[in-house]
């Protein structure tokens, strides 16, 4: 812009945008605060300019971005329903329809083509009916996406208490085989058994089990135990594919189709019985003791197998007996809890009088809920001459008006008893209740309660041994999901003394599904 002469040198003024003693060096304005931009600023030699991104137009000052309002094009959907959005636009449909952009116009979703129905599925314009085939009695749940709660194609590995296996199966073949087994796994549990492959006790075997929802192999080879567990947590209530395969002498585990586990084994799963080689497998359980394993484990195992495949073939015969007993099938849908199903109650035994405190007498028990039926006992405790110290339950005092009022299907309300220096409080969803008898009827209750105490006392959740019916307000079974925790410490159903082969420990289907 100027030029100026000095003493044996020279100076530049330069035009804006340039900088350098010779003012042949742009100027990145963008640099700095973004030239001004409201959204892109582009440098060029000498100057620079605003731009917007796609949706915005450049406002008169040439730097701000205003957003452009395409549904004020009518076209801009057709003859749908066209909403403004900064920047954007979207063209809306009704539930059970899609826009397309190339019609510009909204499309039946055909739900059936997504497996909303676990038989049949009819499709109508916006929506969908499931149908279920009519046969063994099926009848739509609901949720009307489902037949039935117990799915025909799964097998419940829960059912029985005791380690009795679910199911027992015999291998017979003219010459050894090597082992192969690959199923569904699905289960919230942290423990237990899923199969065994081998001979008797004493002879070759293999046990894969869960062991803090991790895989665990145990081994028998010879005489000789061994034990390895890897692979990633898959107590996570989420279908994965599991296989065992012996394949140049080790059994390979897989979750997914990844290998987590290799442990060596020179055959003899195989035992040679006149002139065929015999292999026993039972599934949920093992043919003796769990105490003669390599390592001790709970076989009981809330879980569920579908898509099973023992050497190399479906059995046939499991499905069909999984057919013909519902008791047998995994619910279709299951979260994390316990669900008692209104026939069955489970209950514990105390060993020192001091086990419920560890100073001064106290109870406090806290109780998870999402009840199918509004009575029903949720916990009691139960002395030797079958008393009844101690009971929380659900009453329906309004039955007999036809109102019905339950606690609620659909969430979880969390129920609070305390007892405490010679106080009782009880909560539902943070509300208080209300004493129904007076301070010195309740101290002599309470008083008999500390007496219970210091003896021999069971606890009984879900419902009430034979006692006489006066001995609680609420003797009915408890039908929906519960968890408990007493004094702090969760009551975890495999350590119960006894428990109810209905009920399940680690798995509850969302209630209005499990309503009878």
């Amino acid at each position: 812009q100027i030029c100026q002469d000095l003493m044996g040198n020279f100076f530049c003024l330069c035009q804006a945008g340039w900088g350098g003693r010779l003012c042949d060096q742009d100027v990145d304005e963008c640099s700095q605060q973004n030239g001004g931009c409201n959204q892109v600023c582009h440098n060029k030699p000498g100057s620079f300019y605003c731009a917007c991104h796609s949706g915005f137009a450049l406002a008169s000052d040439n730097r701000t971005c205003q957003d452009i309002d395409e549904c004020a094009d009518p076209d801009a959907c057709g003859e749908t329903r066209c909403r403004n959005l900064p920047g954007s636009y979207s063209c809306l449909c009704d539930e059970g329809y899609v826009y397309s952009s190339q019609e510009k116009a909204c499309q039946d979703v055909d739900e059936c083509w997504q497996g909303c129905c676990e038989q049949i599925c009819v499709n109508t314009p916006g929506s969908y009916t499931c149908h279920c085939n009519g046969r063994g009695g099926l009848k739509l749940s609901p949720d009307m996406d489902t037949c039935e709660v117990g799915s025909v194609k799964s097998l419940y590995l829960g059912r029985m208490f005791s380690g009795t296996p679910v199911v027992r199966l015999r291998f017979k073949r003219l010459q050894p085989s090597r082992l192969v087994a690959e199923f569904d796994f699905r289960t919230f549990d942290p423990e237990g058994v899923l199969f065994f492959a081998g001979g008797h006790r004493d002879s070759t075997w293999v046990v894969l089990g869960l062991r803090a929802g991790r895989l665990e192999l145990q081994l028998r080879y010879n005489g000789v135990g061994r034990v390895t567990s890897s692979g990633p947590v898959i107590n996570h209530g989420m279908w994965q594919t599991i296989s065992v395969e012996e394949l140049e002498g080790n059994l390979v585990v897989k979750v997914n189709k990844d290998a987590v586990m290799k442990i060596a084994v020179a055959g003899g799963l195989f035992q040679l019985q006149r002139g065929l080689y015999h292999l026993n497998l039972t599934v949920g359980g093992v043919p003796f003791k769990e105490k003669d394993l390599v390592q001790p484990i709970n076989p009981r195992l809330d879980g569920c197998l579908r898509s099973w495949n023992w050497l190399g073939g479906e059995d046939s015969a499991i499905q069909e007996t999984v057919k013909a007993s519902s008791k047998m099938q995994c619910f279709s849908v299951t979260e994390r809890g316990s669900f008692f199903p209104g026939s069955g109650f489970a209950f514990y035994t105390r060993t020192s009088p001091d086990a419920w405190t560890e100073t001064t007498w106290e109870i406090e028990v806290v109780a998870r809920i999402r009840p199918a039926t509004d009575t029903g006992v949720l916990m009691a405790l139960v002395g030797q001459d079958h008393t009844v110290p101690l009971s929380v339950a659900l009453v329906d005092y309004h039955s007999t008006k036809k109102l019905k009022k339950q606690v609620g299907c659909a969430s979880e309300h969390t129920v609070t008893v305390s007892l405490k220096d010679g106080k009782v409080t009880l909560e539902v969803d943070g509300t208080k209740g209300q004493s129904e008898v007076g301070a010195a009827q309740l101290q002599e209750r309470l008083a008999a309660l500390e007496r219970h105490l210091q003896g021999s006392v069971l606890t009984f959740v879900g419902g009430l041994p034979d006692v006489p019916v006066t001995s609680a307000p609420v003797t009915a079974f408890y039908r929906g999901c519960m968890t408990l925790e007493v004094n702090r410490r969760p009551l975890d159903l495999d350590e119960a003394a006894y428990k109810h082969s209905d009920i399940t420990s680690h798995s509850c289907p969302p209630v209005e599904l499990a309503a009878p």
